[in-house]
């Protein structure tokens, strides 16, 4: 057990450079402070469930604290490109680790990068949405469900994209790339009922939409009868993901 810690802490280490917190910290809040203040006077409140409606400066606020879980989750892949890159995987596998090992805390480190970042992301967005959180046992377990399995899908994405594409370089423009698709076809900045056919269709397969809409259940106490079955598609895409990871890796040549 000391043995794995130390991996993961090692992990870590590697992935809180001032650059990657500068980016997890500084990218939420724009949108937070910035959007959310500028649209707010323009966008009409959204009911987000449960006779609940919030403004959009809090509607923007509560997505804006997942997208910690993207920027974790790319950490990974990019953790194990570098890894591979400068000879530190196979020196790792010489060691007393295994492969098992090896993912495993590039994952759990993945995990509290990204629901740190976000407990972060959301003590500074607290001056927003902070009069209108309801906090319940509920509401907290929906939250942390959240965030765990949003992380472990997009900590899995990446380490699967990781191990299939041939450089680092291609690596970071297609993660970049799958990022703002994730982003965009999500429920993060609209309502996806309120999108077009096309993006609501992509909406309803995208793990962020879901992450996001069960965040703002917490957050707000405003889980309805389909907060349990986005939990559930969630959970789900999650393991799957995570069995694809796995199952990339273990291709992996030393």
């Amino acid at each position: 057990m000391n043995i794995y810690l130390r991996l993961v802490y090692r992990n870590l280490r590697a992935n809180l450079d001032r650059a990657s917190l500068f980016f997890e910290l500084i990218f939420p809040l724009f949108f937070i402070f910035v959007q959310g203040f500028g649209l707010n006077g323009i966008v009409p409140p959204f009911d987000i469930g449960n006779g609940k409606f919030v403004s959009y400066s809090l509607f923007l606020a509560a997505g804006a604290v997942t997208l910690t879980v993207i920027n974790g989750g790319t950490n990974a892949g990019t953790q194990l490109w570098f890894d591979r890159k400068n000879g530190m995987f196979e020196q790792i596998l010489m060691g007393p680790f295994t492969r098992a090992q090896y993912i495993l805390s590039i994952i759990f480190a993945t995990l509290i990068i990204g629901v740190a970042g976000s407990l972060l992301v959301f003590v500074f967005a607290f001056p927003v949405v902070g009069a209108s959180f309801a906090f319940s046992l509920e509401g907290a377990l929906l939250i942390a469900a959240a965030l765990f399995f949003g992380t472990v899908f997009f900590g899995a994405f990446a380490i699967t994209l990781s191990v299939a594409l041939k450089s680092s370089e291609t690596f970071q423009v297609v993660s970049t790339f799958a990022f703002f698709i994730f982003l965009f076809t999500s429920s993060v900045f609209f309502p996806a009922s309120s999108a077009p056919s096309a993006i609501q269709a992509a909406s309803l397969a995208n793990p962020l939409t879901y992450t996001t809409d069960i965040f703002r259940a917490g957050l707000f106490s405003a889980a309805t009868s389909t907060t349990s079955l986005e939990l559930g598609v969630l959970a789900v895409e999650a393991a799957v993901m995570f069995v694809i990871a796995v199952l990339a890796f273990r291709r992996i040549r030393v």
